[in-house]
Protein backbone atom coordinates (compact mmCIF):
# COMPACT_ATOMS: atom_id res chain seq x y z
CA UNK A 1 0.00 0.00 0.00
CA UNK A 2 1.20 3.24 -0.47
CA UNK A 3 2.74 5.75 2.09
CA UNK A 4 -0.03 8.47 1.48
CA UNK A 5 -3.11 5.67 2.67
CA UNK A 6 -4.42 4.78 5.77
CA UNK A 7 -4.62 1.52 6.54
CA UNK A 8 -7.48 -0.68 8.01
CA UNK A 9 -5.45 -0.31 11.86
CA UNK A 10 -5.46 3.46 11.40
CA UNK A 11 -9.19 3.44 10.98
CA UNK A 12 -9.55 1.59 14.46
CA UNK A 13 -9.90 4.84 16.41
CA UNK A 14 -6.28 4.83 17.41
CA UNK A 15 -5.84 7.78 14.54
CA UNK A 16 -1.92 6.96 13.77
CA UNK A 17 -1.02 9.34 11.14
CA UNK A 18 2.07 8.49 8.56
CA UNK A 19 5.30 10.37 8.84
CA UNK A 20 5.54 12.34 6.29
CA UNK A 21 2.14 14.27 7.58
CA UNK A 22 3.62 17.79 9.20
CA UNK A 23 2.01 18.07 12.58
CA UNK A 24 2.55 20.45 15.86
CA UNK A 25 0.93 16.97 17.78
CA UNK A 26 2.33 13.75 18.13
CA UNK A 27 1.48 11.66 15.13
CA UNK A 28 0.33 8.72 17.41
CA UNK A 29 -1.05 8.39 20.60
CA UNK A 30 -0.03 6.93 23.29
CA UNK A 31 -1.41 6.39 27.24
CA UNK A 32 -1.87 10.06 28.88
CA UNK A 33 -2.26 11.55 26.02
CA UNK A 34 -4.31 14.36 25.72
CA UNK A 35 -7.82 12.61 24.17
CA UNK A 36 -8.20 16.69 22.14
CA UNK A 37 -5.00 15.30 20.28
CA UNK A 38 -6.80 12.02 19.22
CA UNK A 39 -10.03 14.25 17.94
CA UNK A 40 -7.59 16.21 16.00
CA UNK A 41 -6.08 13.14 14.38
CA UNK A 42 -9.38 11.83 14.11
CA UNK A 43 -10.34 14.42 11.82
CA UNK A 44 -7.64 14.42 9.60
CA UNK A 45 -7.51 10.42 9.08
CA UNK A 46 -11.73 10.42 9.48
CA UNK A 47 -11.70 13.17 6.12
CA UNK A 48 -9.73 11.18 4.22
CA UNK A 49 -11.53 8.01 4.68
CA UNK A 50 -14.67 9.60 3.79
CA UNK A 51 -13.44 11.68 0.74
CA UNK A 52 -10.27 9.56 -0.79
CA UNK A 53 -7.88 12.16 -0.59
CA UNK A 54 -4.30 11.60 1.01
CA UNK A 55 -3.10 13.24 4.33
CA UNK A 56 -0.22 16.39 4.15
CA UNK A 57 -1.08 18.45 7.67
CA UNK A 58 -2.52 18.94 11.19
CA UNK A 59 -2.30 21.75 13.03
CA UNK A 60 -3.93 22.06 16.91
CA UNK A 61 -4.37 24.96 18.97
CA UNK A 62 -5.87 25.86 21.92
CA UNK A 63 -6.82 29.91 23.01
CA UNK A 64 -8.43 30.20 26.75
CA UNK A 65 -10.59 33.53 27.04
CA UNK A 66 -12.29 35.31 29.72
CA UNK A 67 -9.73 34.40 33.17
CA UNK A 68 -9.80 30.54 31.96
CA UNK A 69 -13.78 30.15 31.46
CA UNK A 70 -13.87 29.49 27.72
CA UNK A 71 -11.24 27.01 25.89
CA UNK A 72 -11.53 27.48 22.29
CA UNK A 73 -10.09 24.50 20.33
CA UNK A 74 -9.23 25.24 16.78
CA UNK A 75 -7.82 21.96 14.09
CA UNK A 76 -6.71 22.59 10.85
CA UNK A 77 -6.21 19.13 8.92
CA UNK A 78 -4.75 19.36 5.11
CA UNK A 79 -4.83 16.52 2.70
CA UNK A 80 -5.23 16.11 -1.55
CA UNK A 81 -8.32 15.22 -2.94
CA UNK A 82 -7.79 12.46 -5.60
CA UNK A 83 -7.94 14.76 -8.19
CA UNK A 84 -4.67 16.40 -6.47
CA UNK A 85 -6.74 19.40 -5.39
CA UNK A 86 -5.45 20.82 -1.71
CA UNK A 87 -8.34 20.16 1.02
CA UNK A 88 -8.42 22.29 3.87
CA UNK A 89 -10.72 21.67 6.92
CA UNK A 90 -10.96 24.05 10.01
CA UNK A 91 -13.11 23.11 13.21
CA UNK A 92 -13.34 25.53 15.75
CA UNK A 93 -15.05 24.13 19.40
CA UNK A 94 -15.45 26.52 22.08
CA UNK A 95 -15.44 24.74 25.66
CA UNK A 96 -16.87 26.57 28.64
CA UNK A 97 -15.88 25.33 31.36
CA UNK A 98 -18.57 25.97 33.99
CA UNK A 99 -21.51 25.77 32.01
CA UNK A 100 -23.13 22.71 30.66
CA UNK A 101 -25.70 24.51 28.79
CA UNK A 102 -23.39 25.32 25.54
CA UNK A 103 -25.00 26.50 22.02
CA UNK A 104 -23.36 26.72 18.52
CA UNK A 105 -20.28 25.99 20.29
CA UNK A 106 -18.85 23.68 17.26
CA UNK A 107 -17.81 24.87 13.43
CA UNK A 108 -16.56 24.07 10.31
CA UNK A 109 -15.27 25.36 7.29
CA UNK A 110 -13.45 24.10 4.36
CA UNK A 111 -11.14 25.75 1.82
CA UNK A 112 -12.03 29.09 4.23
CA UNK A 113 -15.35 28.75 3.42
CA UNK A 114 -17.69 28.64 6.57
CA UNK A 115 -20.99 26.27 6.72
CA UNK A 116 -23.45 27.72 9.56
CA UNK A 117 -25.87 25.38 8.71
CA UNK A 118 -23.64 22.54 9.94
CA UNK A 119 -23.14 24.09 13.37
CA UNK A 120 -23.42 22.08 16.43
CA UNK A 121 -24.18 22.79 20.29
CA UNK A 122 -21.21 20.14 20.99
CA UNK A 123 -18.95 18.52 18.33
CA UNK A 124 -19.57 15.46 16.09
CA UNK A 125 -17.43 12.00 16.57
CA UNK A 126 -14.50 12.30 14.07
CA UNK A 127 -16.52 9.87 11.83
CA UNK A 128 -19.33 12.03 11.69
CA UNK A 129 -16.96 14.93 10.93
CA UNK A 130 -15.64 13.19 7.83
CA UNK A 131 -19.18 12.46 6.77
CA UNK A 132 -19.64 16.38 6.71
CA UNK A 133 -17.18 16.77 5.06
CA UNK A 134 -17.73 14.46 2.09
CA UNK A 135 -21.39 15.79 2.38
CA UNK A 136 -20.31 18.68 1.69
CA UNK A 137 -18.15 18.54 -1.29
CA UNK A 138 -20.31 16.08 -3.00
CA UNK A 139 -23.02 18.84 -2.67
CA UNK A 140 -20.56 21.39 -3.92
CA UNK A 141 -19.56 19.30 -6.85
CA UNK A 142 -23.06 17.91 -7.78
CA UNK A 143 -24.87 21.11 -8.26
CA UNK A 144 -21.75 22.40 -10.92
CA UNK A 145 -22.60 21.65 -14.25
CA UNK A 146 -21.29 18.62 -15.86
CA UNK A 147 -20.24 17.17 -12.45
CA UNK A 148 -21.98 13.77 -11.38
CA UNK A 149 -21.48 14.42 -7.89
CA UNK A 150 -18.15 13.03 -7.20
CA UNK A 151 -16.09 13.91 -4.27
CA UNK A 152 -13.68 16.17 -5.96
CA UNK A 153 -13.58 19.38 -4.08
CA UNK A 154 -12.45 21.39 -6.62
CA UNK A 155 -14.07 25.16 -6.58
CA UNK A 156 -15.02 25.10 -2.81
CA UNK A 157 -13.05 28.48 -1.87
CA UNK A 158 -10.56 28.20 -4.82
CA UNK A 159 -10.41 27.83 -8.48
CA UNK A 160 -10.36 24.07 -10.23
CA UNK A 161 -6.67 22.78 -11.33
CA UNK A 162 -6.49 21.56 -14.79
Amino acid sequence: MPVDHFTLYDWSRSYVLPAEVRSNIPLRGSVGMLGAHNTARGLLVETCRHTGAHPTGLHYAETVLGDRAIVVVDITATAHLPTGDPLTVHTRTRHHRHDDARDGDWSISIDDISHPGRDRARPPSPPMQGWIVHRLLRQHTSARPGRGGECTGAGIGRVPSR
